[in-house]
């Protein structure tokens, strides 16, 4: 099955789009697509014609409908996720950077004890069409990042890995109708010291604008589903690091709830800490919506992706937030300027 992968990244690379070249001010994102379902949104997403689009995991799901008995299990997901028309169309079109989440990591709401998880990293490594050579396949996670444009205009991308180092959650005696099953923990870790160690390092690095990659919510909580809000220190760790780092400019992108939200924590952070949710690229399943005390605006369960709108040419630059449903109508909108990310 090596082989298999083999092929898959010479297939991949084979309708690779260009490189990114030169600033960037329109950056799509998304999540949670299943591989046997149908995914036409690709199409939607073409017309808002990003620069990058960002997959947040759940990329396609191994585990339905059973768990992986083997890494074989997981390639051939990649397999047929890779093969959906609509997809590969748009992989020659668009440069894609990628996380991962749980069903594509291997089993559903898993953290460091999923015993495939060195197999998984490599499998998933090869469905991004990642070097053989690169840094990422030697690391114990495949946690990254990516600078582009020229000073006054960069953007960095931080793809987090919340899943290879993260210990396990705890279960709430008694989870309220329609919350998930977790209650909050005050030990463990999300990101584990190595990645922590490297993110500190990225975030001193200089850039105007820094999406950073969850594949499950930063800001919302309360929910009872998998969220940083599971280990609050974690993410007072997270917020504590943007601001001892001089960090500016960072905005958080997630998926995994299967809706799209905007949420803004503005007492926490060193600034308001918006997060941007967009879930899922093929998903729209009729669960209820739990309050969040963060959200701005409107929240929607519909097929969606996100899109990130940069005006570089004012003064000081707009940023305009973007959830947009399958049919290519806007379902949530947000617009923040650059100096309030200070």
């Amino acid at each position: 099955m090596r082989i298999l992968g083999l092929l898959l990244i010479a297939t991949l690379a084979g309708c690779a789009a260009p490189p990114v070249d030169g600033a960037i001010d329109t950056i799509a994102f998304g999540s949670c697509a299943r591989s046997d379902w149908p995914q036409p949104i690709w199409d939607r997403v073409a017309e808002t014609a990003p620069d990058v689009f960002v997959l947040l995991g759940d990329n396609m799901y191994a585990d339905v409908p059973t768990p992986p008995k083997s890494i074989e299990d997981i390639r051939a997901k990649y397999t047929e996720a890779a093969a959906i028309p609509e997809f590969a169309r748009f992989r020659t079109q668009v440069p894609v950077l990628a996380t991962w989440d749980d069903h594509d990591y291997g089993l559903n709401d898993a953290g460091l004890e999923w015993h495939l998880k060195a197999e998984s990293q490599q499998a998933f490594l090869d469905f991004v069409g990642e070097p053989e050579a690169s840094a990422r396949r030697a690391r114990k996670g495949i946690y990254d990042a990516k600078t582009f444009g020229t000073p006054g205009r960069r953007v960095q991308i931080l793809l987090l890995d919340t899943r290879y180092h993260r210990t396990a959650l705890a279960k709430a005696s008694a989870p309220e109708p329609g919350y998930g099953p977790y209650t909050t923990i005050d030990t463990g870790t999300v990101l584990g010291d190595e990645q922590w160690t490297w993110l500190e390092a990225r975030l001193r690095e200089p850039a105007e604008l820094r999406i950073l990659a969850s594949s499950i919510q930063v800001v919302a909580d309360g929910h009872g589903w998998e969220t940083w809000g599971n280990m609050p220190h974690e993410r007072d760790r997270l917020y504590a690091l943007i601001r001892d780092t001089n960090a500016h400019g960072v905005l958080f992108i997630s998926g995994d709830r299967h809706l799209v939200e905007i949420s803004a924590d503005e007492e926490r952070g060193p600034y308001p800490m918006w997060d941007f949710t967009s879930s899922g690229l093929n998903q729209d399943e009729p669960h209820p919506i739990q309050p969040n005390r963060f959200r701005r605006g409107s929240v929607h369960r519909a097929i969606n992706f996100g899109v990130i709108d940069v005006d570089w040419d004012q003064t000081d630059p707009e940023i305009c937030l973007r959830g947009v449903g399958g049919n290519g109508e806007t379902l949530v909108t947000q617009t923040i300027r650059l100096s309030a990310l200070r």
